[in-house]
């Protein structure tokens, strides 16, 4: 059995609101970078939003944009206390006896910087940032595809908080767990990018129970349902 796991918003909590900074960095890529102006940067990430699935998709593909510049671009931030230690997770995951890797839609150093300041580095044999699936992210089947390859025969357990990224995993036989905070911007909070995917998203969740297998508050909750999860995994 693998385990693979999610980075951002999943590792920590949805609340600490660290995709907000990551928000704003890839409006200034856009804007300061690119040197389109505020209301055209905004168009074209939104208009890429909805045709590519990703800022960076619409980019790579109409801009011609580096995918590797952009990451780092993005990710040159510091977490400033949003992401602390977490000894809860780090016990579950350095007992366990399988693989444990990360799949992740941004670049493997803000990954490796998410799990320094939980205490967790250690406790993965392998990062498959968006580099590493060819920039053809989740939820594009093509990602867990890369990470199952590795790995044949396998069974996996794949834990997300983005529910758009659980039914393609669900349909290569992947054991979901769904880690729902419960955290979700009022409409009138909804910032323009995230409103890409809000409706879409609220519609997936009333359906929740066809994707996931279990659903958990905070990633660390993962640890007492585990005997579940292997029972699952057993076919039990």
């Amino acid at each position: 059995m693998i385990l693979i796991l999610d980075c951002d918003n999943t590792l920590y909590p949805a609340s600490a609101n660290v995709m907000e900074v990551n928000d704003v960095r890839i409006q200034r890529y856009i804007r300061e970078v690119m040197g389109f102006p505020p209301e055209v940067a905004e168009e074209k990430r939104l208009g890429y939003l909805r045709q590519y699935g990703t800022t960076l998709g619409g980019l790579m593909a109409e801009e011609q944009v580096d995918p590797e510049e952009f990451l780092a671009y993005v990710h040159n931030y510091e977490l400033d206390g949003r992401v602390a230690f977490n000894p809860a997770l780090a016990q579950f995951l350095r007992e366990l006896d399988l693989p444990r890797v990360i799949l992740t839609s941004a670049c493997e150093a803000h990954a490796r910087k998410v799990t320094a300041a939980l205490g967790i580095t250690e406790c993965f044999e392998h990062i498959y940032d968006l580099k590493a699936v060819d920039y053809r992210g989740k939820p594009e089947r093509y990602a867990y595809e890369r990470v199952l390859r590795d790995y044949p025969g396998e069974k996996a357990v794949f834990v997300d908080d983005r529910m758009l990224n659980l039914p393609p995993a669900k349909d290569l036989g992947i054991i979901n767990v769904w880690v729902n905070e419960g955290w979700l911007p009022a409409r009138g909070e909804v910032t323009p990018a995230l409103s890409v995917f809000y409706e879409e998203a609220k519609r997936l969740q009333e359906r929740a129970g066809e994707f996931a297998d279990f659903t958990i508050q905070r990633v660390e909750q993962l640890a007492d349902l585990w005997p579940q999860v292997q029972a699952k995994a057993a076919g039990r």
